[in-house]
């Protein structure tokens, strides 16, 4: 028992250390000295015609962060859709987008005009990336940018063309890179866009002369629905509808790996796989969706616009949040307006 007492002793104080410590070893790195990170300065030297001493200057005051690497290997969109519903699809979203709504009714009206895109899924996409403006981002872009663009992830290139366009973007819109701040997967702004969709779908809905994600709200709600329009959003066309799953035929969808694969609602239904609403179009095709729930699991068709969304995230659990929480947002804005 005390040798099992002693190592327990050892090994707390040796994590301790090593926490203590951490900070001391990170604050000495010096990102500019990294030879991958002097490629990509030469790269963008040539390509771009940056100056390669100010870019120099720039990633020897990148800092490294721990956190945003243990955020990106471990990311909300992995928990049960049950966690997940609660933290987004929450009272105090929907309350608040109703808030939201009636504020910015008149540009949303414009937006859903325009773009096509309904005022709910605008503002419920806010209402989940930052809490209507509330939570635009704690770390600095270039550190998040930088710390995923040079490690060993998967992702790891697909950061890379994110620090290009965030470099970019910058030197585009006269914002100093150290002062731009964001998620720490390094989105931008209200809408949470990734530089590269900052650059490409951002418009100055405002029409003040400078687009700007940050503060202005109508610049905010345009580039949203540009962005969902450019990516294919069908006007008028569904989103997602619950199923109800009947008998066992389901299970040999499932053994023939289609479950991924787009199926018209008629198909479907040879599987069981059966939606709770009535859809007049059988020749939609959907895909089906799983959410695990506490004791089992529920089943959503996912119509186009449902992929139109997931454009933003990839994951089936944030399109779903963003549809959920419209929804409800849409139901309490008519009950407070007809009451």
């Amino acid at each position: 028992m005390l040798r099992l007492l002693k190592k327990i002793t050892i090994t707390f104080f040796f994590t301790l250390f090593l926490s203590l410590i951490s900070p001391l070893i990170y604050a000495d790195v010096n990102f500019a000295e990294r030879p991958d990170v002097q490629l990509f300065i030469d790269q963008m030297v040539k390509k771009h015609g940056f100056k390669k001493q100010q870019l120099v200057t720039l990633f020897s005051a990148v800092k490294i962060r721990p956190q945003v690497m243990r955020h990106i290997n471990k990311p909300l969109e992995k928990e049960p859709w049950h966690t997940y519903q609660m933290l987004f699809v929450s009272e105090w979203r929907i309350e608040h987008g109703v808030e939201f709504w009636n504020k910015y009714q008149t540009a949303l009206r414009e937006a859903e005009r325009i773009y096509g895109v309904p005022a709910s899924i605008i503002v419920a996409t806010i209402g989940i990336e930052t809490k209507y403006g509330q939570k635009i981002g704690e770390y600095r872009v270039i550190d998040s940018l930088s710390n995923i663009a040079f490690s060993n992830t998967k992702r790891a290139n697909f950061f890379r063309q994110e620090l290009v366009q965030f470099l970019l973007l910058t030197r585009d819109e006269g914002l100093d890179p150290l002062k731009v701040m964001g998620s720490y997967a390094g989105a931008i702004g209200q809408p949470q866009f990734m530089p590269s969709s900052y650059r490409n779908y951002a418009v100055n809905f405002s029409r003040s002369g400078k687009t700007d994600l940050m503060n202005n709200e109508i610049d905010v709600i345009g580039s949203i629905a540009n962005y969902y329009q450019k990516h294919g959003w069908i006007q008028n066309a569904p989103v997602a509808v619950q199923a109800l799953i009947i008998g066992d035929r389901y299970n040999y969808l499932l053994r023939k790996d289609q479950i991924n694969e787009p199926l018209t609602i008629s198909e479907l239904t040879k599987y069981g796989v059966v939606p709770k609403h009535k859809i007049d179009q059988d020749d939609l095709k959907v895909k089906v969706i799983e959410l695990q729930n506490h004791y089992e699991k529920e089943y959503w068709l996912g119509f186009r616009n449902f992929d139109v969304i997931k454009r933003y995230n990839s994951s089936d659990l944030y399109a779903m949040a963003v549809y959920q929480l419209s929804s409800y947002i849409t139901s309490l804005r008519n009950r407070l307006n007809n009451g």
